[in-house]
């Protein structure tokens, strides 16, 4: 009898293992389904390689834009005009709260870009949502190590 509960119980251990393989490719890509940034990346992406700045602006948090138009300057001029072909998600945490300001809810995402022309960068971004509004409050394109 012992030795049927322990050969049921490896069995089991071992099937769930298995099984639990792919679980965190499934669940990432399951939540990067539920964000609301995915699409607003790319449009942000998309504004940036052509240059529309003030369509870069507008997907800025509306407590961000005013200090924002500087850094879409810079981040324009470094893609200078190129596109991104891929995007693969790197990392991705969600946070929603209710208070007496309102309900709030933060998307902090990371993704790794390869450029049309093969350059690898990587870009996080912060997306909220709450009573004032909805948009990035960061948006950073990283170069170097990481």
């Amino acid at each position: 009898m012992k030795k049927t509960i322990c050969l049921i119980l490896v069995l089991i251990t071992a099937i769930t293992s298995l099984s639990a393989c792919n679980i965190s490719s499934k669940i990432s890509g399951a939540l990067e389904e539920n964000a609301e940034s995915r699409t607003m990346i790319e449009e942000m992406l998309t504004a940036l390689s052509e240059g529309r700045t003030s369509d870069a602006a507008a997907l800025m948090h509306p407590d961000k834009v005013e200090n924002s138009n500087a850094a879409i300057a810079q981040m324009i001029d470094f893609l200078g005009g190129r596109s991104v072909s891929s995007l693969e998600l790197v990392n991705i945490n969600f946070s929603s709260s209710v208070g007496t300001s309102g309900k709030i809810k933060e998307e902090d995402i990371s993704y790794k870009a390869i450029l049309n022309d093969g350059t690898v960068i990587y870009l996080n971004a912060f997306y909220v949502s709450n009573k004032a509004g909805a948009g990035f409050s960061a948006f950073q394109l990283v170069i170097g190590v990481v």
